[in-house]
């Protein structure tokens, strides 16, 4: 384990205390770590960041969870932040495998070996937890807010992406962009993420900061791989082998991830997947107006209650 170095902007919030550590991965992957604040007494929260955000980004939500009594860490997956990413002579970057992002994640885990452990993923990274409960993944409970196990509410779209990608990857064109350099965090007006403006500029900000954070861009080689990692969820048998407590914060008015999808997870693995929605948010509901974000730390408060109780509520 190594040092390495994180980006603090004064308009970010972040704890006083960060940490930043690289990570080999089972490949010889570099993963970047960072460890906010003090240690917590409660167990150890891992955040697994959404597809192209760095760690920094969640600084705010580390504040909350450290509030909570946890130690936070969270990781940039391969391919974005200060991760390993794609170069001319090291593929390793390259998400041509959803099974890169399941192996990173244990890769994290089984380095932390926390006795108490909550997994927070978000939107791809709530896919990544998913999958990585569903290959025997440990965890004492988890959390995923918008998780993507469908991309997209609309038919015709998803329909449409899919078939692009593929017939861009079988022309040899399966690392050309199809998203636009910076994706949605350059401009407000328009963004589907979040209604928040001041939490919208977290990461415009980060990225002006320092260049090394800057996006990666979805091509068709990554459709691909996560297409096949949904279709994965649809076999019975694979969500089944969950045996974490896990709760879904699903939002019926995201236009990034299918949020009706949600629903058919939980029923393929009634006895440890649960559902709960929050009508109105977005799809970045840790990035929105106070008034969603209270809504999704009641479901956090009352899942981690239910178990991964206080220790003083436990020896009582």
């Amino acid at each position: 384990m190594t040092e390495a170095r994180f980006v603090r902007v004064d308009s970010v919030p972040m704890p006083e205390e960060v940490k930043a550590e690289v990570l080999e991965s089972f490949d010889g992957a570099s993963l970047r770590l960072l460890r906010f604040g003090p240690a917590g007494s409660r167990g150890t929260c891992l955040l697994v960041p959404g597809w192209t955000e760095p760690s920094e980004k969640y600084g705010e939500v580390a504040l909350d969870l450290i509030d909570r009594g946890f130690s936070v860490v969270a990781y940039d997956p391969r391919g974005q932040g200060l991760s390993q990413r794609v170069s001319d002579s090291d593929g390793r970057g390259r998400i041509d495998d959803f099974a890169k992002h399941i192996g990173d994640l244990k890769a994290v885990v089984d380095y932390l070996d926390a006795d108490r452990l909550v997994l927070l993923g978000h939107s791809m990274g709530g896919l990544t937890v998913l999958s990585y409960l569903a290959e025997g993944g440990r965890g004492d409970c988890a959390v995923l807010s918008a998780p993507a196990t469908q991309i997209f509410p609309s038919v015709a779209q998803r329909v449409g992406v899919r078939a692009l990608a593929s017939a861009m990857q079988r022309f040899g064109m399966g690392d050309l962009p199809l998203s636009r350099e910076g994706g949605q965090a350059m401009e407000f007006d328009g963004n589907r993420l979040t209604s928040d403006p001041e939490r919208h500029g977290i990461l415009r900000d980060l990225l002006l900061a320092d260049e090394s954070l800057a996006l990666p861009r979805t091509n068709p080689t990554w459709v691909g791989a996560v297409h096949k990692q949904q279709q994965r969820l649809k076999t019975t048998d694979y969500l089944s082998r969950i045996m974490v407590p896990t709760v879904i914060v699903s939002l019926p008015d995201d236009k990034i991830v299918d949020g009706g999808n949600h629903a058919e997870i939980a029923k393929r693995c009634s006895s440890h997947v649960t559902v709960e929605s929050i009508p109105g948010a977005m799809h970045e509901v840790l990035m929105e107006v106070d008034a969603y974000r209270d809504q999704f730390w009641d479901i956090f408060d009352q899942h981690t209650a239910n178990y991964l109780p206080p220790l003083s509520t436990e020896s009582t």
